[in-house]
């Protein structure tokens, strides 16, 4: 009879260090991270809705009348063209919804501001939150 060899114990104790510290090298670190600073994230809440504004803007040609229209699935029915003309739109080119809900100020609980810039005819948006940010700027100016 034929004898058969198998792996001792700390060649097993090795193969599973080795697989182990592989595995920690090279696997994808698979987590939403949010900032716990909330100047941090009121940044990225105000970078995501203006850059959600500004893709609705390019995709129907005008501004949404509120922020709930970013959270829409039913597209708006007329646009503006190229060339600042009313259009009907095509359904097929929205691309909504851009927002899931509506965002809120991490620093005062409420709603973001939606307001024209006066100087630029440009729909914009702010934080209601009083005070001043940590880089002296007022939270209303961000």
């Amino acid at each position: 009879m034929r004898w058969l060899r198998g792996m001792t114990l700390p060649e097993v104790l090795s193969l599973a260090v080795m697989s182990v510290a592989v595995l920690a090298a090279f696997a994808p670190r698979v987590h939403i991270h949010l900032p716990r600073d909330p100047e941090a994230r009121l940044r990225m809440v105000l970078a995501e809705t203006r850059h959600a504004l500004l893709v609705f803007y390019h995709d129907t040609g005008i501004y949404p009348a509120d922020l709930s229209d970013l959270t829409s699935m039913e597209p708006p029915t007329m646009g503006l063209d190229r060339w600042r003309r009313p259009m009907r739109l095509n359904p097929e080119y929205y691309n909504g919804p851009y927002l899931r809900e509506v965002p809120r100020c991490p620093i005062s609980g409420k709603e973001l501001e939606y307001y024209c810039d006066p100087n630029t005819g440009e729909m914009k948006v702010r934080s209601p939150a009083e005070g001043v940010g940590s880089n002296g700027i007022p939270y209303r100016e961000w």
